[in-house]
């Protein structure tokens, strides 16, 4: 027993890695919601964690690593094969979801995106600037007739713009 002991302490020794510290790592890639890293050691671990637990589904807070950034890590269990994300120093994107309302914020694209069971934001823009192209009202002659081609165009900057910043579903 002695021996195992002396091995997992030189194991330890060798990754930099002590089951009741945070272990620093450099991000090589990142994978739906898990990544891998580099150890100062140059050892290569996959499959890290970016939320404490992994289910399909369900209400999450996650924060997803920049490739090549510094982070530190935890393992939930003392073993190297049960490393989770505690620490991101450059993010990349910002994911949270809840009861049905999700929320991200994407730096790769500069986008953002809001959205609930129902709609989102990129579609109310989406369908207030149809509206206001194809706004009509009642006057004493009858229906008016559609946007003025310099509200036209302005409605086709609100249209740009909205895009430039909102991520559709």
């Amino acid at each position: 027993m002695a021996e195992l002991s002396e091995i997992k302490k030189k194991l330890r020794e060798i990754v930099g890695a002590n089951p009741n510290l945070p272990i620093t790592a450099i991000v090589n890639a990142v994978q739906d919601d898990h990544c891998s890293v580099q150890l100062a050691s140059g050892l290569v671990l996959s499959d890290v964690k970016l939320k404490a637990t992994i289910t399909e589904g369900g209400d999450y807070f996650m924060l997803v690593p920049k490739v090549g950034s510094t982070i530190l890590m935890m393992s939930l269990t003392g073993q190297l094969d049960n490393l989770t994300i505690i620490k991101v120093d450059e993010v990349e994107k910002i994911s949270y979801k809840q009861n049905g309302l999700d929320f991200l914020i994407d730096s790769t694209d500069q986008k953002v995106m809001i959205k609930n069971e129902n709609t989102g934001l990129y579609e109310l823009f989406d369908l207030l600037t149809t509206l206001l192209k194809e706004f009509k009202v009642f006057t004493p002659v009858g229906p008016s007739g559609t946007a003025l081609p310099p509200t036209v165009l302005k409605i086709e900057e609100l249209t740009t713009k909205f895009k430039q910043i909102l991520k559709a579903n």
